[in-house]
């Protein structure tokens, strides 16, 4: 899979890259500028981004224009867009309401724990349940008839 992490924070950068790394190739952006060139860049070489984690409060912009600048980006290319999920300190209410509202596809607040991940990119399709958790609950069905 390949993704882009993007915020402002270069430790929050870092533990995002630690995080998604076993999930696929990672590419890191600080700044919005650099975020759409490397989006747009993607999406002209034939392989645009499947997952793209974004911090709403970069120094820059908000989060939340960056995501509507690359949604329109990839609505004007016509490629598949990415899961978008947004990342912020701040998980108030206003926050995720707009952030939905904006067409984000998940909602992650800083610190950012694995398992909560890994179930966000569960539940968006990106990764595939562990075969050895399907083969035992399909063994324990059985096993009852």
């Amino acid at each position: 899979m390949k993704i882009l992490i993007i915020d402002d924070e270069m430790t929050a950068l870092s533990k995002m890259k630690l995080l998604l790394a076993p999930y696929g190739d990672c590419t890191l952006s600080a700044h919005s500028h650099q975020a759409l060139q490397l989006c747009a860049r993607a999406i002209q070489g034939g392989v645009p981004f499947e997952l793209i984690t974004i911090d709403i409060q970069l120094g820059d912009t908000n989060g939340h224009d960056l995501m509507e600048a690359i949604k329109e980006m990839e609505a004007k290319a016509k490629v598949t867009a990415a899961k978008k999920i947004m990342i912020t300190a701040s998980g108030t209410k206003e926050n995720l309401m707009k952030a939905y509202t904006k067409g984000c596809d998940a909602f992650l607040v800083k610190p950012v724990k694995r398992d909560v991940l890994e179930e966000k990119l569960r539940s968006l399709g990106l990764v595939k349940p562990q075969v050895g958790a399907i083969e035992g609950a399909t063994q324990a069905e059985g096993s009852e008839t």
